[in-house]
């Protein structure tokens, strides 16, 4: 996956293009982690936007209600999302602990508002699953420790780290409460993991054991492969906001 996010252009260079990740679990809830289980998995040959097929039903109902305008196809093509799987935003999402000083660029010298920062594992799939706006997919650091920090740029600032460091409020950040009253402080790890090095040795060992191997070249496909774009991706309900294809914008007459 590395090398395929590397192939593509991606790095940890640069936050427009950080690598991507799968969420391969579906099980945040339990108390051990059962990977002989299939229910304990994500379904892989759907992107993030269709695993939830209520939710695929509403943004299909709304593709179809979207005017066409064949004289401007390329920018009013009708889309099933309006979002993407990465931004900048949703890398600072994930990475707000271990990268502040890019989170505070990007929004004004401020973090963002505590019920929106990433606070619990559980909730975060929960919100994947559920909210039409929020399409995340993961990154590296879910699966392996933070980019070395001999990088440049973001992969510099970031730094080298331990496992699993990224989910921890190491140096105290003044994150702020929720509505609830809590303060946003470590990220909160599902139960069946002791610690966040544990979470990503676990993570890591889902992605590379039998049942993701046998299926993860069909989140390749949607992500690199031919489901991107075009035919393929209306049949796979893997569709984007046209302005989130690469040459969809003229960057000569901009």
């Amino acid at each position: 996956l590395s090398y395929l996010n590397l192939l593509a252009g991606r790095s940890t260079n640069d936050l427009s293009q950080w690598p991507v990740f799968p969420w391969v679990l579906a099980d945040y809830e339990s108390p051990t982690l059962d990977l002989s289980k299939p229910a304990t998995f994500r379904d892989l040959s759907k992107p993030i936007g269709a695993l939830n097929p209520q939710r695929l039903a509403t943004l299909r109902r709304r593709m179809e209600q979207m005017p066409r305008n064949t004289a401007t196809e390329g920018r009013s093509a009708p889309y099933l999302y309006g979002t993407h799987y990465s931004t900048p935003g949703y890398v600072l999402y994930w990475m707000v602990r271990s990268a502040p000083a890019h989170m505070l660029r990007l929004q004004n010298g401020r973090f963002d508002a505590p019920d929106r920062l990433f606070c619990s594992v559980r909730d975060s799939w929960r919100s994947v699953l559920s909210n039409p706006a929020d399409l995340k997919e993961l990154v590296p650091e879910f699966y392996a420790s933070s980019s070395p920090a001999s990088g440049r740029g973001a992969a510099a600032a970031i730094g080298a780290a331990a496992p699993g460091a990224f989910l921890l409020n190491s140096a105290a950040l003044p994150l702020g409460r929720r509505q609830s009253g809590a303060a946003v402080g470590d990220v909160e790890l599902p139960p069946w993991a002791d610690s966040p090095a544990d979470f990503v040795a676990k993570n890591r060992q889902a992605l590379e054991c039998e049942h993701v191997s046998a299926h993860l070249h069909e989140w390749i496909e949607l992500i690199f492969g031919h489901k991107q774009r075009g035919e393929a991706a209306m049949r796979a309900d893997n569709l984007f906001h046209p302005l989130t294809y690469e040459g969809s914008v003229d960057l000569d007459a901009v």
